[in-house]
């Protein structure tokens, strides 16, 4: 047997038929694999359906269960005790799969050893779903980090069930929350393959209207439960020193980007004594994973967060968050190492503090083109660029240049003594034409600086009315060679780029 597909199932009646329909039209044989389907105690007329599909499905088995489970948990963990094929998938019973993923997925499985193996996600009724992972082509053994498979840690994935049983891996029956990220994340960690198939639409994720977890409420030990568990097992995995860092903080990243924390601590969600309750255990959460020389490395978004979350105080956690959404150019006190700070004060019998808080993620920027000429040996960009809270510092601007298809940069200096926020660049031709190879589209960006803080933006698309792209200019001769340069403007982003071809 080479796969199992299992199917945890709760009053799934309504779409059951489309998730099995695509597991009968599925190009593996039969034969080849079995359909486990956990009945969870439905209350519909699922084991109605599923007894239906196993009249025409010789590979479909029932498990029925005779008490309620309260979640996918345990299903998926009877399913993985009864499974015998060599590999298990995780289908949940309102999706569905493309007709060829099984075949796709097992054979290269096969090919590459894999521990882990997935392939693109397509959401469907609106549903969003996971897709920077697949944006490198297929990944034969990818990174949980350089890949972003950390923002991928549904169970819908095909495991190797040798791998899952000799590491003892389940899903925890006490994980109410992040049971499906707990799971993965062992499973990341101690795999020695994982592969990552974007040459197919392999798993469709359908939207489940109001079944969101994120409308419910748990109480903050039951949340932090999955979470906790998935700190412990990064810090005593194997993993080298440097990699386990980078991997706890790009976990706490997707953490406090993708939990309902921030929702539940800084919304009207809870009540007064509900967010203490949360805030005491966000506070042993984060003193016992975060610890202070790792806060700056983490999102500037979260850094507040952890920061003021270890003082374990509501009032301030919220004062801060409150003030924060009003910073203005006018608290901006210093740039230093990349970090654009804050100085924020309250003085109240109820609260008071007087603290600096990283804001880079409240900093907006726009860039404007004034003006822009084409001559025969050099091109002049003027403009202006504005950032929202550094109005008031003295910033410097380069151009950058990037050729298309390389990645190469060359970095033009603004020499020029103007105000504020203005830019003027008056580019030789030559800088770029060096090399014989940098043919094709050059994309060119503004670059704001100051105090290792770097602000790009890539420039055209907001421009004045009398700003457009000039004829081609021929013969530029550099380096023994004969160049022609085209200014043009982008489609469909509207941005200006230079097409540089090579004439003998």
């Amino acid at each position: 047997m080479k796969v199992t597909v299992a199917i945890p199932i709760y009053n799934a009646a309504r779409h059951l038929n489309v998730t099995l329909d695509s597991l009968i039209n599925q190009t593996m044989p039969s034969n080849e694999f079995e359909v486990i389907c956990v009945n969870d105690c439905s209350t519909d007329n699922s084991k109605e359906v599923i007894e239906s599909y196993s009249k025409i499905m010789d590979n479909l088995i029932l498990i029925d269960r005779e008490v309620n489970s309260g979640g996918p948990m345990i299903p998926r963990n009877n399913a993985i005790e009864a499974a015998r094929g060599e590999f298990i998938m995780f289908l949940d019973n309102d999706d569905f799969l493309g007709e060829e993923a099984l075949e796709r997925l097992y054979n290269s499985a096969k090919e590459n050893k894999s521990d882990v193996i997935y392939g693109k996600y397509v959401g469907v009724n609106g549903r969003h779903v996971p897709q920077s992972m697949f944006k490198k082509g297929n990944r034969l053994n990818a990174d949980i980090i350089s890949d972003n498979l950390i923002y991928s840690l549904a169970p819908h994935k095909m495991f190797n069930l040798s791998f899952i049983r000799e590491n003892g891996f389940e899903f925890h029956p006490k994980a109410v929350v992040g049971e499906d990220q707990l799971f993965v994340m062992q499973c990341y960690i101690s795999a020695k393959v994982i592969t990552v198939m974007a040459d197919y639409d392999y798993y469709f994720v359908v939207a489940r209207g109001n079944e969101n977890l994120s409308l419910k409420y748990f109480p903050a030990e039951e949340f932090f439960f999955s979470f906790n568990r998935i700190m412990e097992f990064i810090r005593e995995s194997n993993l080298n020193a440097l990699y386990k860092k980078e991997l706890k903080i790009a976990f706490l990243n997707r953490f406090l980007h993708a939990s309902r924390l921030k929702g539940h601590l800084l919304s009207g969600l809870l009540t007064l004594e509900q967010k203490v309750e949360w805030l005491n255990e966000t506070k042993l959460f984060f003193n016992t994973f975060v610890e202070d020389e790792i806060i700056p490395s983490l999102a500037t978004r979260f850094q507040y967060l952890v920061k003021v979350a270890k003082d374990n105080d509501v009032s301030k956690l919220l004062s801060v968050h409150r003030d924060i959404q009003k910073i203005t150019s006018n608290d901006i006190t210093r740039v230093e190492n990349g970090l654009i700070y804050a100085n924020l004060k309250q003085l109240s019998k109820e609260c008071s503090y007087d603290e600096e808080f990283v804001v880079n993620f409240k900093n907006t920027s726009n860039v404007f083109i004034n003006d822009l000429f084409f001559g025969q040996k050099e091109f002049i960009i003027r403009g202006e660029f504005v950032q929202n809270l550094l109005i008031n510092f003295d910033v410097h601007y380069d151009l950058i240049l990037v050729h298309r298809n390389s990645g190469l940069e060359v970095s033009h200096k603004n020499e020029s003594s103007i105000s504020k926020g203005n830019f003027e660049f008056v580019v030789d031709y030559r800088e770029i034409l060096f090399d014989e190879n940098l043919i094709g589209p050059w994309d060119l960006f503004v670059e704001a600086s100051i105090g290792g803080y770097t602000k790009r933006r890539r420039i055209g698309a907001s421009r004045a009315a009398s700003v457009a792209a000039q004829k081609t200019n021929s013969n530029i001769s550099s380096f023994g060679h004969n160049y022609s340069i085209r200014a043009y403007f982008t489609k469909p982003h509207d941005n200006i780029s230079l097409d540089v071809k090579i004439h003998s």
